[in-house]
């Protein structure tokens, strides 16, 4: 029933919001797919990476260079956008899979950096710390027409429509053996070998996946902006996506998205109010490690168990 309602709330949000909300809740939307990627890593195996903006970058600036030398198609161009970033993904993860611990996180760190110098560098191609325009063009279906991108409600509808599915697929893979296992790994790597598992190349294929679904989220960013630079990959974009993992919850499904909503919302808030906003978003995140370490939706959970037996009572 409350998905139902999310559902109806969501395709009725263009008529309830103004168009400066609707932005933001793009973003959010945007940014709860690449929070879902992410979580795949480190909610449901356990690995935390400080390299995952490397495969968000690597979907934003594919699908800018397509739009501008190659006048590609948006949906197509997407799609490229998730093909680079698990393409890396594949390269990347045949190295970073063998560790595990504190070397994992650390070699991630390495490849962000070797991204974000490769970007900054090869200013010829990515334009470096100028960044790269270009216009994302409209969407043309047979027998439907073209679908103008540029109305704000349009692209809304497009970006629910892509995050939707993407995010289905995302919680599709958990109920699959191979999601299964990427649970029994995070708990016991030693046993899942032991009972005949090859782990090695089970998680390049979980890191692999994760690394698609964030070029996808990639993409859709920089088309949002018409515009990508190294920002998409710095460090801030690595801890971003950190942040709202850890505060949403990643121990469950759900969490990453309510901490995308809610960091991105909290962001725009206190951009609005204050140049030093980073050093109360650096407040929040202390303040949830310390008396919410298993998340808002982890606080959410628990007061609802602790107010079942409550609600069980007043029915009797």
């Amino acid at each position: 029933m409350g998905i139902v309602l999310l559902f109806i709330l969501l395709a009725f949000m263009p008529k309830l919001v103004s168009e400066f909300k609707l932005n933001l809740i793009i973003t959010m939307t945007i940014y709860s797919l690449f929070a879902i990627s992410y979580n795949v890593l480190f909610g449901q195996a356990g690995l935390l990476s400080f390299g995952h903006a490397a495969y968000f970058g690597v979907g934003a600036y594919t699908i800018l260079l397509l739009f501008k030398y190659f006048k590609l198609s948006l949906i197509l161009g997407i799609l490229c956008g998730g093909v680079m970033g698990a393409l890396f993904g594949i390269l990347f993860g045949i190295f970073v899979v063998r560790l595990g611990g504190a070397y994992f996180a650390l070699l991630t760190l390495a490849f962000n950096q070797l991204v974000y110098a490769l970007a900054e560098k090869w200013r010829a191609v990515t334009g470096g710390e100028d960044g790269l325009k270009a216009t994302r063009p409209n969407i043309h279906l047979p027998g439907v027409g073209e679908i103008d991108v540029f109305s704000t409600v349009n692209w809304y509808y497009f970006v629910l429509m892509v995050v939707g599915l993407s995010i289905f697929a995302c919680w599709y893979f958990t109920k699959t053996p191979l999601g299964r296992l990427n649970l029994c790994m995070r708990e016991n790597e030693e046993r899942a070998k032991f009972i005949g598992y090859d782990t090695y190349v089970s998680k390049i294929v979980i890191y692999t996946f994760s690394a698609f679904f964030a070029g996808i989220a990639g993409a859709l960013a920089s088309s949002f902006q018409e515009f990508v630079s190294t920002t998409f990959i710095n460090l801030d974009k690595a801890a971003e996506v950190l942040l709202m993992t850890f505060v949403g919850g990643g121990g469950t499904f759900i969490g990453p998205i309510v901490g995308a909503c809610f960091l991105t919302y909290i962001n725009d808030w206190l951009s609005s109010m204050t140049e030093r906003w980073a050093i109360f978003q650096g407040a929040i995140f202390i303040l949830m490690v310390l008396f919410v370490p298993h998340g808002l939706s982890g606080l959410f959970l628990s007061i609802k168990k602790r107010l079942r037996p409550s609600i069980n009572n007043l029915q009797e």
